[in-house]
């Protein structure tokens, strides 16, 4: 070859590697392949065109373009043979060997090592161990005098511990991967030995994680970040690819999430398509984990087409699986049922909420995986798949198969998980055959294996085992002692998994997570459908005493709800370690016979796999549990606020009119209708009494945010048959019979950089104080300056009626830092704080009116506790609240009120709202008023009776 031929192919080289370090991986790719279809042109290749074949192949397995480039490595492969260059055509075998490992085509890659067998004799025969490999080395027929032996032995060894690893042997994969690593850092060394080190490394870390070395890997991960230069794109990936699943593994979701974001944000930003597939599946994997399935089942549908357009079956079989996994834990009942749940009920709660199949059979088809841990968990998430249908016999045949499989792999943490998933089998075969002696294996399987978990540090793990524990000691009647010092663990576990996460993704976390609280509440609904299903089958002369019975059962319930949510209110406004206590019901009789006669009460609690509703009135008190999960419930909720979110209009004070009269119609009243068929509200209004004319709701979790006067019933909006009110607890209260005499109305026009002017403001106090006056009630207005933190919080106590216009703000997980925004001087914000409003007594407030943005908003907390504006005031003392759950316009807002205060002097409360919500549908606040989205969001809370002026 000529000196100017062998420049070109240098410079041509050089350009492509600059591409490559610029980030544009594509042009390098392409500039690479070109080159060696150029080089392939010729008789005989050179040592220059090894470089050429390392770039492209690592290319490759970024890109997935495997079909193309294999053709290339095989025709290399034959051109050094016929030039008798065996050395670099068995250097070509390797790193065609290394892409057939990233597909997980083992066979394949072994038959690659029959065709070395000549030089490197039969590699079944090694005794895996630093003597046995130096002994093997001396037998090779490579030639030990060139740099290429030192560059084949890298090679090889990279390629054997990858392939040992994939087979689950990792401490022979160690072995083989030391010694490379070794030969690839002597001194000396050639530079495509070199550059094997890295990939060595990150190998060998990836081993110590799939072994369960969790702390080794991470001592690795960061020794490599701070003394290795990540340059190569290919090495950055991997190195966060296993730092997000270490702190998987670790239960640090945060971080984890963090680390896989990253990794698929830096494959789609350098177009590496078959890698990009792979990290959305990584990170959809951890949202399904976390219940942000709504979030992953868009990433995995996309991830799903863009797999069928690469002709990647492993790919798409995981995508599909995936996508299965996504929409069963949506009412998955395995990770959430409680004790006592019966079988009867587990198949019905299944059967009434089963998830669109993608494939008529169960998914127990994944092929082998180029991760052998990844193989392991597809094949584990099939098992948890028949579990949460209760296919029991499908479910123990598949963990028989997994554990014949899986036992030749010498992972501590696959070993230890088949042994959790043995448990969960026994405690649930226990459930379904009543067998005390299944039960008392599996409590013996979840408690050897509790000390494993903790030295590995998988806490997720250990948090779901020692769960199922408690489940076990509860149905043993273990020891009190012994099972509280078990919740404690327990409960102290789930807060150490919830800390990396944010307050909306540790709220989305807890979702299908049981507190002790939920586990009382769900036997207690246990018994009580227990009852009804023994007073259905009771003769007639036992039934009045079995009715009497239930119906204590259903109060002495209610009641408790209520203490509970007042209790978890004290726990995140005030701070306070609180348990519910367990106190002697009310007489039912009471109150069946003092319930007002025109109202019915709905009382809503949404746990993780079922919703109950009880139903209080006049000679009425029943219930019934709906098999939705709070998971499905939600998703629903919010999709109705995002289609909010997307129409026009919004609530802020500063809006023009033009924002309100160009609403476009939404489609409210339909995504109503879905949610309101779930939780079966048509059937409970079906066959109530023509009397009632009233309603008040009690909801629950995110129904705080459901707008309940946009169902439609009998092809009529809901309020137009009943007037609507929501409360925080069941019980009735008494009217106050004392005279309004006195307002409070508070008005904030300015604003910041962050929260906009208010101009309407003024406008709407002037409205009120015009109607104040007419009812001969004091007015104390105070506006800007004068609404200063010290003067309201002086003036609250005293006041009868409030009505606040300004900004709100909203902290989940900070009561000290969510509240009213005040500007007592221009640009100076002060917070009146949901705390401080927690700690004013209220009781002389008969009622109140927020016209602010967020007034009746509610944030979901970690613990399942919902704060908001309307409950810190309810609590605090206030009759009763008006509210709307999301922004409307300014010059909305000003008629809505005028119209309800002006019935408010006539009507009871709930009926004032009700009749101004109709005078919108009937168009006499303008034609745009007429949209749900206008009226349907303002809710009544507390008391709906007559306010006295």
């Amino acid at each position: 070859m000529s000196s100017d031929a062998f420049n070109d192919i240098k410079i041509r080289f050089d350009i492509a590697l600059a591409r490559w370090q610029q980030g544009d991986l594509i042009g390098a790719y392409d500039a690479l392949q070109q080159l060696l279809i150029d080089r392939l042109d010729q008789e005989q290749l050179l040592d220059a065109d090894v470089k050429i074949i390392q770039s492209l192949a690592e290319l490759t397995s970024l890109f997935g373009d495997y079909q193309a480039t294999d053709a290339l490595l095989q025709s290399a492969i034959e051109l050094y043979q016929h030039a008798n260059n065996i050395h670099w055509a068995d250097y070509t075998r390797l790193r065609f060997l290394q892409l057939l490992l990233d597909r997980g085509k083992l066979h394949q890659a072994k038959n690659i090592l029959s065709y070395l067998a000549p030089r490197i004799g039969n590699i079944d025969a090694i005794e895996i161990s630093s003597i046995g490999l130096v002994q093997w080395e001396m037998t090779c027929q490579w030639s030990r005098e060139t740099d290429t032996w030192t560059i084949l032995w890298t090679e090889l060894y990279l390629a054997l511990g990858r392939l040992l690893s994939a087979l689950g042997q990792y401490g022979d994969a160690l072995v083989m991967l030391q010694r490379g690593l070794l030969q690839a850092t002597q001194e000396d060394c050639p530079t495509l030995a070199q550059q094997t080190q890295l990939p060595l490394r990150l190998t060998i870390i990836a081993v110590h994680l799939e072994k369960g070395d969790l702390s080794i890997a991470q001592a690795q991960l960061d020794e490599l970040s701070q003394n290795s230069k990540l340059e190569q794109p290919e090495h950055r990936i991997r190195w966060y690819e296993l730092s997000g699943k270490l702190h998987l593994l670790r239960g640090e979701f945060g971080d984890a999430l963090v680390q896989l974001r990253q990794v698929q944000v830096t494959c789609q930003d350098l177009k590496l398509h078959a890698s990009s597939v792979r990290s959305t599946l990584n990170l959809a994997h951890s949202l399904i984990l976390l219940n942000q399935t709504s979030t992953a089942r868009q990433y995995l549908t996309e991830a799903l087409e863009d797999a069928m357009v690469l002709e990647d079956a492993s790919l798409v079989d995981r995508a599909t699986l995936l996508i299965e996994l996504a929409q069963t834990r949506n009412c998955s009942l395995t990770f959430g049922t409680p004790v006592g749940l019966s079988v009867s009920q587990m198949r019905r709660s299944i059967n009434d909420a089963r998830p669109i199949r993608i494939n008529s059979k169960p998914i127990a088809r994944s092929p082998q995986s180029p991760n052998y841990l990844t193989w392991f968990e597809d094949r584990a998430l099939t098992f948890q798949w028949q579990l949460s249908n209760f296919e029991l016999k499908m479910a123990a045949a598949l963990l028989n198969h997994l554990e014949k499989v899986f036992q030749v792999t010498d992972s501590r943490l696959i070993q230890t998980r088949l042994r959790i998933l043995r448990g969960m089998i026994l405690y649930y075969e226990s459930i379904q055959t009543g067998s005390a002696q299944s039960l008392l294996q599996a409590a013996e399987h979840l408690r050897a294996v509790c000390p494993t978990l903790k030295e590995i540090d998988l806490k997720p793990e250990l948090w779901q085992t020692q769960r199922i524990l408690g489940w076990c000691y509860t149905r043993l009647k273990v020891s009190s002692p012994e099972q509280e010092a078990l919740t404690e663990s327990t409960n102290q576990l789930l807060t150490q998994l919830t800390e990396s996460l944010s307050p909306k993704e540790q709220a989305m976390y807890l979702l299908n997570k049981w507190t002790s609280d939920e586990e009382y509440i769900a036997d207690q609904i246990n018994r009580l459908q227990g009852l009804q299903t023994r007073l259905t089958q009771s003769p007639l002369w036992l039934r009045p005493w079995r009715r009497l019975k239930l119906l204590r059962r259903i109060n002495h319930l209610v009641e408790h709800l209520d203490r509970y949510k007042d209790v978890l209110a004290k726990r995140t406004l005030q701070g306070r370690k609180l348990s519910v206590p367990l106190l002697r019901p009310a007489a039912v009789w009471r109150k069946l016979l003092t319930y007002p006669k025109d109202r019915v009460t709905l009382t809503f609690l949404v746990l993780p796999d079922r919703v109950l509703i009880v139903r209080s009135g006049r000679f009425l008190l029943d219930f019934r549990v709906i098999a939705a999960t709070r998971l499905t419930i939600r998703n629903l909720v919010q999709s109705c606020h995002k289609h909010l979110q997307q129409s026009k209009g919004n609530r802020d004070l500063s809006s023009s009119p033009e924002d309100f009269t160009e609403l476009v119609d939404d489609n409210i009243p339909t995504l109503a209708n879905t949610i309101a068929e779930i939780l079966e509200i048509p059937q409970l209004l079906q066959d109530l009494p023509s009397r009632i004319r009233s309603l008040t709701i009690v909801p629950d979790d995110i129904l705080h945010g459901f707008p309940f006067a946009s169902i439609r019933y009998q092809n009529k909006y809901l309020i137009e048959d009943y007037a609507l009110s929501l409360t925080y607890e069941s019980k009735t209260v008494p009217s106050r019979s004392i005279r309004t005499q006195t307002a409070l109305a508070i008005g904030v026009s300015h604003g910041d950089a962050q929260f906009k002017p208010l101009p309407g403001v003024k406008r709407e106090l002037d409205s009120l104080t015009c109607w104040l006056t007419q009812y001969k009630i004091k007015v104390l207005k105070l506006e800007d300056a004068r609404a200063n933190k010290a003067a309201i919080i002086q003036q609250l106590s005293q006041a009868h009626l409030l009505h606040i216009a300004c900004h709100g703000i909203f902290e989940p997980d900070r009561p000290d830092h969510s509240g009213l925004v005040l500007f007592p001087h221009t640009h100076q914000r002060q917070l009146l704080s949901l705390r401080e409003l927690s700690e004013i007594d209220l009781t002389n407030l008969h009622h109140a009116t927020l016209s602010s943005c967020w007034s009746a908003d509610h944030f979901i907390l970690p613990g399942r506790w919902i704060i908001s504006l309307p409950e810190t005031l309810w609590r605090s003392g206030a009759d009763s609240i008006l509210g709307c759950l999301w922004e409307v316009d300014d010059q909305g807002a000003i008629a809505f009120m005028t119209h309800f205060y002006d019935f408010l002097a006539r009507f009871p409360r709930d009926e004032a709202l009700r009749l101004t919500q109709l005078a919108c549908i009937q168009g006499e606040l303008g034609s745009a008023a007429e949209n749900p989205r206008f009226w349907s969001g303002f809710t009544l809370y507390g008391n709906p009776k007559t306010l006295k002026l």
